[in-house]
């Protein structure tokens, strides 16, 4: 299925377009809508779609500014544009940018349904006419993708690690059959694994860990994902204590698991352990992954989780008993994390 997004300011064109459309039988998914030019270019940023259909007039940024912005990006999509019958001077200035087509307002299916069968046959053609051409380039980008991803697990940001692992997955599926992308993406993300780990340490049994048998279910598409990133914020908690088992970087994390619930500051441990504040947190960055006051927050956020999952807290006890006196800094830390708000967490548990 080719992917594409809608950007329209008018909420009753987004509905016409997606129950009016058949997407689906000219093989094509929306993946997301947009309401102005600014949020459309954050989804086509992340969500990376093969085609998006656009309004000229949009608050924020418009549907030119859109598709300048994203030919300034590289940003590979193609563009379709929606106009009224007095906007040709904006259908003119969007050709500059080989903008792909226009539709008229009120929309017209047949025209659309025309448009997208030729774009799917013109994309499959040169698909197949390129693939032997292309083979190289992909794993090349797969493994840029690869790179980005055990960077984002070597920084232990849940949430770089996330987006890093969905840029990699989207970028595979669609290069890839679907009756081979779980089995073949698994042992890529097991080898990345892996690989990382016997850099770190020389035990054997410590790959184990990795082999989640989530990784091999068949599970629907988005709980798969979120299996695989679940996987490597693990890789990453994982690598993070084997790194933490001696040195005075070590002392200092234990005594954060220790102490997790008072006021912490990189000052007061280095004083514990007789050792100088910017000496320890140069140390502790480099040792870890993460600063010093970051992996105060992850402890904490750690044990609210465990909290979460085993009593019946509320989330403001929760989060004083863990060491925040602000719950909106807890919730803030809680989704940068964990991808989640407190709340969400508990009545998923």
């Amino acid at each position: 299925m080719y992917r594409v997004l809608l950007a329209d300011d008018e909420p009753l064109v987004l509905e016409g377009l997606r129950l009016m459309v058949d997407w689906q039988g000219h093989g094509f998914t929306i993946c997301g809508e947009a309401c102005d030019g600014e949020d459309a270019f954050e989804l086509i940023r992340r969500l990376d779609p093969d085609l998006v259909v656009t309004d000229v007039r949009m608050p924020v940024v418009d549907g030119l500014q859109l598709i300048e912005n994203c030919a300034k990006m590289q940003l590979r999509a193609t563009f379709i544009i929606l106009s009224g019958h007095d906007e040709f001077e904006y259908i003119r200035q969007a050709l500059r940018y080989a903008v792909r087509n226009y539709w008229l307002k009120p929309i017209d299916t047949d025209e659309i349904h025309g448009t997208l069968a030729e774009l799917r046959k013109e994309w499959e053609a040169g698909r197949q006419a390129a693939e032997p051409m292309l083979r190289d380039e992909k794993e090349g980008r797969v493994k840029e993708r690869e790179k980005e991803l055990s960077t984002a697990i070597e920084s232990h940001d849940f949430s770089r690690i996330d987006a890093a692992a969905e840029r990699l997955l989207r970028l595979v599926k669609r290069s890839i059959p679907e009756s081979e992308f779980r089995a073949y993406m698994s042992n890529r993300i097991v080898d990345l694994i892996r690989g990382m780990t016997e850099r770190e340490t020389s035990d054997e049994k410590s790959e184990d860990v990795f082999l989640h048998s989530s990784m091999f279910s068949d599970s629907e598409e988005s709980v798969w994902h979120e299996h695989v990133k679940s996987l490597c914020r693990e890789a990453a908690a994982n690598l993070a204590a084997r790194r933490l088992k001696t040195g005075a970087a070590g002392e200092a994390a234990r005594y954060v698991r220790l102490h997790y619930r008072m006021p912490l500051k990189l000052q007061d441990v280095a004083r514990e352990l007789y050792i100088q504040p910017a000496y320890l947190g140069q140390l502790f960055k480099k040792t870890v992954g993460m600063s010093f006051i970051d992996y105060v927050h992850y402890i904490r956020i750690l044990e609210a989780q465990k909290m979460l999952r085993r009593t019946d807290l509320k989330i403001a006890q929760v989060a004083r008993n863990v060491g925040y006196s602000d719950p909106e800094l807890f919730t803030a830390k809680f989704k940068q994390f964990t991808n989640t708000l407190p709340s969400q967490y508990k009545i998923a548990d």
